[in-house]
């Protein structure tokens, strides 16, 4: 359709129309008509100068299988902990299976798949902030270190002895994972220090608006992920707009003092004729332009004795940059040597005067450009405005006030305005803040977990290598130790709650990362351990002995807080007596010898198992503190 408009044709008679259309539609199929040989010509030419459209196609590793086992095999070199098996392969990402939560993790902080390339250079960060936090603590302060990562853990509710050393080195394994272990719980608590920060200013905006009078979007709670963003970047814009009314505003306000200021001159008189008002303000035009013309001349005297410096100076960094084309390392010293000379430091800081000198006159010249502006615009409104040939100055003075008190009620709404659209849009912020910290702590609570759990299975792999080599430390960390008691109490929720569940499931195949040999496994099948007992071959006196504790003074409250931990837990994560122990043989009876010795199926010294209460645990998730330290 081509839509034609016809001067007059409401007045055209019918037979008018008609001829005019039919005039009309020749007129259009002559220009619209196609030459065909032309068209064919000209398709000819576009396709001989066809070519393919290049379309630069998303970045993908070279050979991502390889870079992934470099990144396996560095990172286990380096003491660190893959998430997964590398024998799975890519396919495990399609049956994640044990692995899941874990490589929704670190799958969402890489891309690719590349889990152990984004593992590697976490770890290695790790390794940077290590020697950091020992360059500022040695010589003689890393005991306060120590300190405060024993605190955090005992607030976390979290066992296992440090035993850091100042040399990295020296350290072994489960040392450096529960120094990372830190390390994460330290960013966890930053997460959850913004989150509260987050909550409050959130709390506070929203009192300022109801004491305004105004909705704070309490309508809004539970958006999807990503709205409140875009609302609030709704809500700038809205806030620019105001923004730029406040300004002018403040400028028409400028303007309303100025004019009342003018009107109050003595040199007016006391009859003041509209000559004269404008005379005024031309005045002000001519002082201001006068006023931009010497800085205008200062600037461009500025400039001129700068430029043969700034000249110099970029001629010198062509000369250092072909300098360091041909010897990178040869032209550094040169140019370090150069820096000293007492010539070159002179006229580098004669360049930095001159160059300080003029940035100060330019930028004075362009606040003289504004104010030449503005008193443009005055002159421009006294020509403008409805005002007599001769007028009481006192009649102008009142006039001019009126103006100001106007301006400045409309100034202060403008800027009430934008208070409250600032406040609005900082309550969307935080929304969306609040709603993506607390994504971003909940998977980090999967990577805390994740890391308990492998810190759980060093332990055990240390105690295990301490048996088999000779006695362990008095201060070593003890395999699937539980919490102690005041770490428990002190702390309601408990962090790894998903760590056991997942630690009760038995696992079908071995894991590359602590293997267990299967001959040392128990062959008993009419019971489930527990995932905190120790697996045996064997139980005899001088286990018992050795598990017996070395302050004889402590043992009945150490047994009571035992007693209290173990009690509170569920019937499926208590610990089992290694009396009790089944074989495949059935069960012991009590008095029954094995190895010569006969064992006891009571408590440890005679624990009374009438003592132990039914109460089932609370479980949940450790409330995890913000400590500001390192």
């Amino acid at each position: 359709f081509v839509n034609v408009q016809i001067k007059g044709w409401q007045g055209f008679t019918p037979e008018e129309k008609e001829r005019c259309i039919l005039k009309l539609r020749d007129e259009l199929a002559q220009s619209l008509a196609v030459d065909v040989d032309v068209l064919k010509d000209k398709l000819n030419q576009v396709e001989r100068s066809r070519s393919a459209t290049p379309v630069c196609p998303p970045w993908e590793p070279d050979d991502p299988e390889g870079q992934e086992k470099e990144s396996y095999e560095a990172l286990v070199k380096d003491n660190g902990r893959p998430c997964y098996p590398i024998e799975l392969g890519f396919d495990v990402f399609e049956n994640p299976g044990q692995y899941k939560e874990i490589l929704e993790y670190w799958h969402g902080e890489s891309s690719h798949g590349l889990v152990f390339t984004k593992q590697l250079r976490d770890w290695e960060s790790f390794r940077q902030r290590q020697q950091a936090i020992r360059c500022g603590y040695l010589p003689d302060r890393f005991h306060e270190f120590l300190e405060i990562l024993r605190e955090r853990r005992r607030i976390h509710g979290l066992d296992g002895e440090l035993h850091l050393r100042e040399d990295v080195a020296e350290q072994s394994k489960l040392d450096d994972w529960m120094e990372y272990q830190n390390n994460k719980l330290r960013e966890y608590e930053g997460l959850k220090k913004k989150l509260k920060k987050c909550q409050e200013e959130l709390a506070s905006e929203r009192k300022a608006l109801a004491e305004s009078g105004y909705s704070a979007f309490e309508e809004i709670e539970g958006l999807e992920f990503g709205k409140y963003y875009s609302m609030a970047l709704e809500w700038s814009e809205k806030e620019g707009e105001a923004e730029e009314k406040e300004k002018l505003a403040e400028r028409k306000l400028r303007m309303a003092k100025k004019r009342s200021e003018a009107a109050q001159s003595e040199e007016l008189g006391e009859r003041v004729e509209r000559d004269r008002w404008i005379g005024w303000f031309t005045k002000e035009v001519e002082l201001q332009r006068t006023r931009l013309d010497e800085l205008q001349r200062l600037a461009d005297e500025a400039r001129r004795d700068v430029d043969p410096y700034n000249q110099w100076w970029d001629a010198k960094r062509i000369e250092w940059g072909e300098m360091r084309e041909k010897d990178p390392k040869g032209a550094e010293q040169a140019i370090k040597l150069e820096n000293k000379l007492a010539v070159f430091q002179k006229q580098f800081d004669k360049m930095m005067e001159l160059g300080k000198r003029a940035y100060e006159v330019d930028s004075a010249r362009f606040r003289a450009g504004e104010e030449v502006e503005f008193a443009e615009a005055l002159l421009e409104a006294a020509r403008t405005e409805d005002l007599a040939q001769t007028v009481e100055r006192a009649a102008l003075i009142k006039r001019t006030q009126k103006e100001v008190r106007f301006t400045e009620f409309h100034v202060e709404e403008e800027k009430e305005l934008t208070k409250v659209l600032d406040l609005k849009r900082r309550v969307l912020d935080d929304l969306h803040s609040i709603q993506s910290l607390k994504g971003q702590m909940k998977r980090h609570n999967v990577l805390l977990d994740w890391i308990e759990q492998q810190r759980r299975e060093l332990a055990g792999d240390s105690a295990s290598a301490g048996r088999e080599s000779g006695p362990r430390r008095p201060t070593g960390v003890r395999s699937g130790a539980l919490r102690s008691p005041r770490a428990t109490e002190a702390s309601s929720v408990d962090h790894f709650a998903k760590t056991r569940a997942r630690l009760q499931k038995p696992s079908m195949a071995n894991s590359i990362l602590s293997p267990v040999d299967p001959a040392k496994v128990s062959k008993a099948s009419s019971r489930r351990r527990s995932p905190y007992q120790k697996v045996g071959t064997s139980c005899n006196t001088s286990q018992m002995a050795g598990k017996m504790p070395n302050d004889c003074g402590t043992f009945e409250s150490r047994n009571e807080q035992a007693s209290y931990v173990r009690n509170a837990m569920p019937a499926s994560l208590r610990p089992i007596h290694s009396s009790r122990i089944s074989k495949p043989g059935g069960k012991w009876r009590s008095g029954q010898r094995k190895n010569g010795t006969k064992v006891s199926t009571t408590g440890r010294c005679g624990e009374d198992k009438s003592k132990a209460s039914s109460r089932p645990s609370t479980g949940g998730k450790s409330a995890r503190s913000s400590v500001n330290s390192p």
